[in-house]
């Protein structure tokens, strides 16, 4: 083991634990204090705000199924050993919805910790999964 594999289980626990709050308030009103004290103040507790409105969905399945599904596979390509590169390419999808999503946040003036978690996640498994493919690959 690598000294950044505990930092990738880590992002992997983070960003499946922020998926799923966020699939969650997809549904439901999450508490306040997962989402920040500014967000939980709109409607349903922001999670109208955040977690349903269109940009939540992509070709309608919610971005935080998405998430979960590219965790899941993550954890499975890491036990089952699959080719470095194949796991660093599976990250570029989410870093590009993280920057788009993220921006968005950004230019709304929403703060949600859920939000940022999942986003700086895929950004930490992107680094490092894309550093681990180069070492391996030499190039």
């Amino acid at each position: 083991m690598t000294s950044v594999e505990p930092v990738i289980w880590i992002a992997l626990a983070v960003g499946a634990a922020a998926s799923g709050a966020a699939l969650y308030g997809h549904y439901r009103v999450l508490p306040g204090w997962l989402t920040g004290p500014e967000i939980c103040r709109l409607e349903h507790g922001g999670c109208a705000v955040l977690f349903r409105s269109p940009r939540s969905a992509l070709l309608g399945v919610p971005n935080a199924s998405l998430g979960l599904i590219l965790y899941a596979a993550l954890v499975m390509g890491l036990l089952l050993q699959w080719p470095p590169v194949l796991l660093a390419a599976m990250t570029v999808p989410a870093v590009a919805m993280s920057a788009f999503l993220g921006r968005s946040l950004i230019v709304n003036g929403h703060q949600c910790r859920i939000c940022w978690a999942g986003h700086i996640a895929n950004t930490v498994l992107a680094i490092l999964l894309i550093a681990r493919a180069v070492a391996v690959t030499g190039a």
